[in-house]
């Protein structure tokens, strides 16, 4: 019998908050009627000032005021509780407390938290959906979040924006960028001391230890809470990304950071910096319940999208976590600012020097000093190093890019290279999140070409609860999503497709973490899109993992995983991982969990099919993620996403304070141990 919920047992012993007592208004104007807006009401007080000049405690006094709703939370709780019960392929392997370096995650039972949250009595509506927040991100897996839009209707921004470069072998934290720099202020590569009182390195390890969530390695935490650059396809030129030590989507624990710096050898100094806050809320409110009805509930239709069945598009299977609502809202605001900053210096254009010349319109703008932009696609750029002219550098972003067409400018730049006489490549994973594993294979079979598309194929499996056989069941053979068994390599059937639902319903017990379950039979998909240039196999990097290297800071999940694996424990390329933790070795990848959905998709997979769901619509506008198919190294029997001693790379690198700015001297590095011309 399918279990429709399994919070049966789970009592809610919660109180309700006493809604604050609102002032008589003043008498409204005639037509149209203003709101009344009692001085008393902290989302009064923070509708009343329509997005300006808004104050932390604003925002936290709004936050705080919401009274906790019994039915609300009971309906959230009881859907998060099924989809990690049921759904969730880590269920019982993030219970292992014997992880190896360079893990350092503790164990934890979602489970238990999940029903613990159950049990709690909060003071306010904030309180609660925080801790189911804190709870998935304690998995420490970047596909498992939980994002409810009210809770992020503000972002938090601090002007101080830190890394952690070594200098003569010892690591220290510097300011990156000062966003309040002025003649006055010039506190870039400044030394940071302490943060609120307490060692800046040991503070920035603690934080990421409590609020970093996309890497079971700390070094990578770090790495992903601190300033880094990205490449931006629209202007194909490395940026300056925002920093979510320094730029947060949550409410911040209290009003400001306190930093002591030291700027050369002048005196240590203190700075008191509040956070600054960005509203992100397109609807009006005017009181605590209006916030709720207008901000956090859901309004009218959900957005159209593609049959959910065939996973977003042309059956794709995507590996990356979708970034959430308030995220895009937040890149939205940040392109508005943007524009008017650059129609601000349109206006005064003419008392500003003539600048030089823009480049011909087939060449791209050259943004180093030691390396050419030859060619870019929507996850691909092609960089050629001056001073080593054998060394063409690849740096693949994203693989959230359209495959068929990339596979395309992938064998172009490629080519292009070949041309130039490049012999040597230095693959840059840095901050890619993953995408498309179709595009993730042609990667592998680019540079190590096989007949066997099966080869660029990990064995996978799924849960196997009554859930998913339900929807196994109803969509064999019919869907091609990632519960049809149709879909799948039958290991024991000559590698041949499945011909009926048996992936499933003849499932396999494992014991991880100390509890027992079942899951699928291990199978694989096939999703290789082979090479079709014969002239890829000429070049000097084909089939020969001396000419290639791979440069990594550990940000590099799901589909990148998946080929930073292959091409390091199959095929025997050298990895560099560039910063972390001084003197400790530092993972390749992270997040190598595979396929991942939301509670949105899976609700849908049920719509479809003509069954009854066991996902209740969330209250609140907002989204569960989670992976719901794991992936297997070769030979082994631990899921790749716990696998901790097949992570370290070959060679760790640290961020100085010239290769963090400028990406073109990290690869020359790269290329200067690797391959030394003397």
């Amino acid at each position: 019998m399918l279990i429709t919920s399994s919070l049966k047992s789970l009592v809610l012993s919660v109180s309700i908050a006493t809604l604050i007592t609102f002032t008589t208004a003043a008498p409204a104007p005639p037509v149209p009627p203003a709101p009344a807006v009692s001085h008393l009401d902290p989302c009064g007080l923070l509708g009343a000032k329509e997005g300006k000049n808004i104050s932390y405690h604003d925002v936290a006094n709004c936050y705080h005021a919401i009274p906790f709703n019994n039915d609300h939370a009971a309906t959230t709780l009881s859907t998060i509780h099924t989809l990690f019960d049921q759904f969730y392929i880590f269920k019982d392997a993030a219970m292992d407390p014997n992880l190896r370096a360079p893990f350092s995650s503790p164990p934890t039972d979602i489970i238990k938290r999940l029903e613990t949250i159950g049990r709690t009595k909060y003071s306010s509506d904030y309180l609660f959906h925080d801790d189911i927040r804190r709870a998935i991100n304690s998995l420490y897996d970047a596909h498992s979040a939980y994002s409810v839009e009210c809770y992020s209707s503000h972002y938090f921004l601090n002007n101080i924006f830190l890394y952690a470069p070594v200098i003569d072998n010892v690591q220290t934290v510097r300011v990156y960028r000062d966003l309040a720099k002025s003649p006055q202020r010039q506190y870039e590569n400044c030394l940071v001391r302490t943060i609120d009182g307490v060692d800046a390195l040991t503070y920035l390890r603690n934080w990421v230890d409590e609020k970093g969530s996309n890497s079971h390695d700390a070094g990578v935490r770090l790495n992903a809470a601190l300033s880094f650059q990205y490449f931006d396809i629209e202007t194909k030129t490395f940026q300056n990304a925002d920093s979510p030590f320094s730029v947060r989507s949550s409410l911040p624990p209290t009003e400001s950071i306190k930093y002591e710096i030291q700027c050369d050898q002048a005196e240590t100094f203190t700075l008191t910096e509040d956070w600054r806050v960005i509203s992100l809320a397109k609807a009006k409110f005017h009181n605590v319940n209006t916030f709720v009805e207008n901000v956090c509930m859901p309004h009218g239709a959900p957005e159209p999208a593609a049959n959910s069945l065939h996973d977003e598009i042309k059956g794709l299977r995507l590996n990356m976590r979708e970034e959430p609502a308030h995220y895009k809202r937040y890149l939205e605001y940040k392109g508005r600012v943007a524009a008017e900053a650059a129609a601000a210096a349109e206006a005064v254009k003419d008392a500003a020097p003539t600048p030089p010349p823009a480049p011909a319109p087939d060449q791209p703008e050259q943004q180093f000093a030691g390396a050419d932009l030859i060619g870019a696609g929507e996850g691909t750029a092609f960089y050629h190093l001056k001073n080593q002219p054998d060394v063409g550098v690849l740096v693949y972003h994203t693989f959230n890019a359209t495959p068929e067409t990339e596979v395309e400018i992938i064998s172009r730049g490629l080519k292009a290279f070949h041309d130039l006489g490049v012999t040597k490549l230095v693959i840059d994973f840095q901050g890619n999140g993953g995408g498309y594993v179709q595009l993730a294979a042609n990667t592998v079979q680019t540079f190590f070409p096989s007949d066997n598309l099966l080869d660029t194929n990990l064995a996978s499996d799924l849960r196997s609860t009554p859930a998913i056989q339900l929807l196994a069941a109803a969509s064999f053979n019919k869907t091609l999503d990632i519960f049809d068994a149709a879909g799948y390599i039958d290991f024991n059937n000559q590698n041949q497709a499945y011909t009926d639902d048996s992936l499933f319903t003849q499932p396999v017990t494992y014991t991880r973490g100390g509890r027992t379950s079942e899951y699928s039979q291990t199978t694989t998909a096939t999703t290789a899109i082979a090479p079709t240039d014969p002239a890829l196999a000429t070049f000097a990097w084909t089939n020969n993992a001396a000419n290639i290297r791979i440069l990594t800071d550990g940000r590099c999940g799901s589909s990148c995983a998946i080929v930073a694996h292959f091409l390091t424990y199959v095929y025997k390329v050298q990895a560099y991982a560039i910063g972390g933790n001084n003197g400790k070795a530092l993972s390749m990848y992270s997040f190598a969990g595979g396929t991942v959905s939301n509670n949105q998709n899976i609700d849908k997979y049920y719509t479809e099919l003509g069954l009854t769901s066991p996902i209740q619509p969330l209250p609140y506008t907002a989204k569960v993620s989670l992976p719901i198919l794991e992936i297997y190294a070769h030979g082994s029997v631990v899921p790749l996403e716990y696998d901790a001693e097949i992570y370290p790379a070959s060679y760790r690198m640290p961020y100085t304070t010239e290769n963090s700015q400028d990406r073109h001297v990290m690869w020359g590095e790269v290329a200067s141990h690797a391959w030394p011309t003397n």
